[in-house]
Order: C-alpha cells, then sequence, then structure tokens
C-alpha cells in the first residue's frame, strides 16, 4: 500500500506520458525515475474510501476500535501488486530473526506476507484507524497474529531501532523526511522502497517489476529500490567549472 496526495490527481496525464517515454539504457532496460518523477498511474487509481475516514474516526473509537487520527495522513491509500511485495522481500534477503517494519503500512499486506511466507516478527504502522482495523483483519484471516503488530502512528515518531528490514511505499520527499530515523538503523539492515527514490542517498540497486491487471493503466512497470545501513550519502554535485 501506500499513499500520494490528493491534489495529485491533476497529474494523471503528465505521470502516464513520463511513463510512457521512460529512458533506457544502453542494454534496453528501463531506468527508474528520478525522485522528482510525477507518481505512477496507477497511484491515481485508489478508490475513494479513505476520502471519509477522518469523519469515520469517532464512530470507530466509540465502537471500541482504532482511537481517532491525530491529524490528516500525508498521502492517500494505494496498494501495493503482490508481485511487487514479494520483490520487496526477495530484495531485502528476509530471513529468520529478521524483524520488518512497514512504514505506512495500509491494509498490512506487506506485513502479513513477511510473517505468513517468512516466519518472521513484522510490525506495521499508518496514521489511519481504517487500515489499521484492516491490518488487524488479514492478520487474523491468515492466521498470523502472534507474528504480527499493528499500531496506529504517526511514522515519523516510530523508533526504527530495532528492524532489520523497512519497507516504504511513500513520495520521496518522505522517504527525505525518513532519513534520521533510517540512520540509527542497525549496520546491515536493509531498506526497500516501491517506486520512490531517496534523494541524497545512494541505493545498492534497483529493479523493475511488471504489476498484471493492476490497476490503470495495466501491465506497468513498478520500480523496487534498495539500500542498506550505513547509508551511503550521494556527493553533492560540483558547481561548472568557470571558463577561463
Amino acid at each position: 500500500m501506500r499513499r500520494l496526495p490528493l491534489a495529485a490527481f491533476g497529474l494523471v496525464s503528465l505521470a502516464a506520458l513520463a511513463c510512457s517515454r521512460a529512458p533506457r539504457s544502453p542494454d534496453g532496460e528501463t531506468r527508474p525515475p528520478p525522485a522528482s518523477s510525477p507518481a505512477p498511474p496507477d497511484a491515481f487509481a485508489a478508490s475513494s474510501v479513505d476520502a471519509g475516514a477522518s469523519t469515520e474516526t469517532t464512530a470507530l473509537e466509540d465502537a471500541g476500535g482504532e482511537p481517532p487520527m491525530e491529524r490528516t495522513p500525508d498521502i492517500e491509500y494505494v496498494p501495493t501488486p503482490e508481485n511487487v511485495v514479494d520483490k520487496m522481500l526477495e530484495v531485502a534477503n528476509v530471513k529468520k530473526g529478521d524483524v520488518l517494519y512497514d512504514l505506512g503500512c495500509g491494509d498490512g499486506r506487506i506485513v502479513v506476507t513477511a510473517a505468513k511466507k517468512l516466519g518472521i516478527k513484522a510490525y506495521g504502522f499508518d496514521l489511519d484507524p481504517q487500515r489499521i482495523k484492516e491490518s488487524k483483519e488479514n492478520a487474523k484471516s491468515a492466521g498470523v497474529e502472534h507474528l504480527v503488530t499493528f499500531e496506529q502512528k504517526d511514522i515519523f515518531d516510530v523508533d526504527l531501532s530495532p528492524a532489520t528490514v523497512v519497507t516504504l511505499y511513500l513520495l520521496p520527499e518522505l522517504n527525505v523526511r525518513l532519513i534520521p530515523q533510517l540512520e540509527k538503523l542497525k549496520p546491515g539492515s536493509r531498506i526497500v522502497s516501491h517506486d520512490f527514490d531517496m534523494e541524497g542517498v545512494t541505493y545498492e540497486k534497483w529493479w523493475t517489476v511488471i504489476a498484471k491487471d493492476h490497476q490503470t493503466p495495466r501491465d506497468r512497470e513498478h520500480y523496487v529500490y534498495l539500500w542498506k545501513t550505513p547509508l551511503r550519502k550521494t556527493p553533492p554535485a560540483k558547481p561548472p567549472a568557470k571558463k577561463k
């Protein structure tokens, strides 16, 4: 899952153009979009289910559900395709003993998949009480309640130091805001992001994944980025040499 700004709906045509003309390397492989690229088109196809979330929180609390949101989420809910989830866990080399934190967990699919397929402890954090409710229901259905924990919390308030794997599907500027928290991870920890880079930090590698029949447009390219700690900061660009 992840979320994107509601205001971004006006960028659909621009995003579609950007994806259809993605630059290619000499070997024909599609290069990932720069961090400043518009969000991928399928991100704008999210349903409007979250639009009324803030008006429903009081009712949820009264009914014994999750507490209301302290503030409006920065981004709108968009699910990550299942095969992209699998790729994220694969490139993170998740193994027994790892602890996974998913920031902006949505319906909990990354957390639940990691627990069910790999048997690790996993934690999901999201500001939206409706998403936390869905996550807990999905964990119960999958039979992994003993391995997972979901918490309604601002991701920028989460202590990441216990994690060895962190997964993201956030906008580039939010990835950058997380850098101080990510720098507290133990050496050798892995950070995996769906679709968006992290400006100022050099990634280890990136992959392209085709998500079949996932929202709009069909079969578009999704990107998966991997970083490891300690993070390698990208050297600032040198100013052009002055002409003599």
